[in-house]
């Protein structure tokens, strides 16, 4: 009995933590989670099925599991749904052309981004200057923004954190290095 206490007492562990990830953080992985959920259900399936007593504590946490598996399930679908209404929004800037293509100069081995291009990839990174790494949907919707491949996206994030991590290290440095 008190592993079966335990083992739940766990499952509402992770699913708490679970709810907590989907509500602060703008990435996470999916995959993972549900992964994990499914998992905990399995094991809450099995407890149920394994005919042995169930006492009030068991019960209290088999009702809290369910809730937080609602929970999940709520939350979710508004995240979901949230980031579907900023895809079409973002769709509805690019079908108005909006949304300027790369200029492209023959003469040059180096491609530049249009001005409109660059603020609306500087304008993601400063909102999310905390944690400036993309998740699917913030991918997406730099892609139908700005008109530029989903590699290019992840490029030019990849290549402005790498930039902003050179210019704080030289801060940090400045001092032995005069």
């Amino acid at each position: 009995m008190g592993h079966q206490i335990e083992l739940l007492k766990l499952i509402e562990l992770h699913l708490k933590m679970h709810i907590t990830t989907l509500c602060t953080c703008p990435v996470f992985d999916p995959e993972c989670m549900i992964a994990e959920i499914q998992e905990h259900v399995s094991s809450t399936r099995l407890i149920l099925r394994s005919g042995s007593a169930i006492d009030d504590e068991s019960k209290q946490l088999l009702t809290n599991i369910n809730k937080l598996i609602q929970s999940l399930i709520l939350i979710s679908k508004e995240r979901y749904n949230f980031h579907s209404q900023i895809f079409e929004l973002a769709k509805v800037e690019n079908d108005s052309g909006l949304s300027p293509f790369i200029k492209y100069d023959p003469n040059s081995t180096k491609h530049k981004f249009s001005s409109n291009q660059i603020k609306v990839l500087e304008d993601w990174y400063e909102s999310n200057s905390l944690h400036p790494y993309l998740d699917y949907f913030s991918c997406k919707d730099l892609h139908s923004r700005t008109g530029l491949t989903i590699m290019q996206v992840r490029n030019w994030v990849s290549n402005r954190r790498r930039k902003e991590k050179s210019h704080n290290i030289s801060k940090e440095l400045l001092p032995f290095l005069t």
